[in-house]
């Protein structure tokens, strides 16, 4: 965000609200979908918002204009918050067990707030001569994301 903040001349106030954007969206997402059950169990819901994440991370790098990228990050910010609220949901719904699988989501999503940025940050440090090397590797890394989880729910079928 620092990067398309400079891109399109932001103040540092402006850039605060416009480069953040999609952190309200999500609060917005989740309360939607504590209200609105009827995704509940509907896997067609998580996959598209995983390919509406993979689209819109790659929109806000790659947008040409400050409108576009607040327009990606609502679709981005929509995208997290039904992935976070409903990998939430199901980690303490399926089980009598739900602090500890409430405990072991919140670990998995540091982990992935580690595992994303630091794919980034070691293409960028490899192959510091593509400068858009950190965006891609960290859209194979969600393409894989998007992969791994079709593959699980293929095989539970």
């Amino acid at each position: 965000m620092p990067g398309i903040a400079a891109k399109f001349h932001l103040s540092p106030m402006l850039a605060g609200f416009a480069c953040s954007l999609w952190c309200f969206v999500r609060l917005a997402a989740f309360f939607a979908l504590w209200h609105w059950t009827k995704w509940h169990y509907r896997f067609r819901w998580l996959v598209l918002a995983f390919a509406l994440l993979i689209l819109s991370f790659l929109g806000i790098l790659v947008a040409p204009s400050l409108v576009a990228v607040v327009a990606a990050q609502i679709f981005f910010g929509v995208a997290v918050g039904l992935i976070y609220y409903s990998s939430l949901f199901y980690s303490m719904d399926a089980s009598d067990t739900k602090g500890e699988h409430g405990g072991i989501h919140e670990a998995a999503i540091g982990l992935g707030n580690l595992v994303g940025p630091g794919v980034g940050a070691a293409s960028l440090q490899f192959l510091p001569q593509y400068a858009s090397s950190g965006a891609v590797a960290v859209s194979v890394l969600l393409l894989c994301g998007l992969g791994g989880l079709l593959t699980i729910w293929r095989m539970a079928k």
